[in-house]
């Protein structure tokens, strides 16, 4: 369900953000950071801002629909969620890519917020890449983020701001 990067040098840098309590086991190599559930979310704002990110493209795991089933009651009130909402209806139950841009960000973290609060199974998570860098974020709903670099000093840039 969820994708791997892959560089052509074989050379993938790994850093994973779990909970506690999380329970899946980093992948070989990752560089493991430990945060409270509530703060994944400004984590991922972070690298989103850090790497100054233009555009993200934002992919189920499963279908549309069960990561808006998931998230439903968090975001009703949303308004920004909500004109996604609406204008999504035809794409429930596709894995098309939804672009965002700055001026979505804040409805991106909302997001963020509200699959690490409600969602329950891996088919509710979400992939965030970009055609700008060689990034792949994973957001597993138990609380785990697996971001993978295909360069070693994006990957250290990264893990200054998460240390900060």
């Amino acid at each position: 369900m969820y994708l791997r990067m892959a560089a052509a040098d074989g050379v993938v840098a790994r850093i994973h953000l779990r909970t506690a309590d999380a329970d899946a086991d980093p992948e070989e190599g990752a560089r493991v950071f430990t945060v409270d559930a509530e703060k994944i979310p400004d984590a991922i704002d972070s690298v989103i801002h850090k790497l100054h990110l233009r555009e993200v493209l934002l992919v189920p795991v499963g279908k549309w629909r069960h990561l808006f089933d998931a998230v439903a009651f968090r975001l009703a009130e949303n308004e920004d969620w909500q004109e996604i909402d609406a204008t999504a209806t035809v794409e429930l139950n596709t894995r098309d890519p939804l672009l965002c841009e700055p001026g979505d960000f804040h409805t991106l973290s909302a997001l963020m917020h509200a699959i690490i609060s409600d969602a329950e199974r891996p088919e509710q998570g979400v992939m965030l890449t970009t055609t700008t860098a060689p990034l792949l974020v994973e957001v597993v709903p138990e609380g785990t983020v697996r971001m993978s670099f295909g360069s070693q000093v994006m990957a250290d840039e990264v893990a200054e701001t998460l240390e900060s």
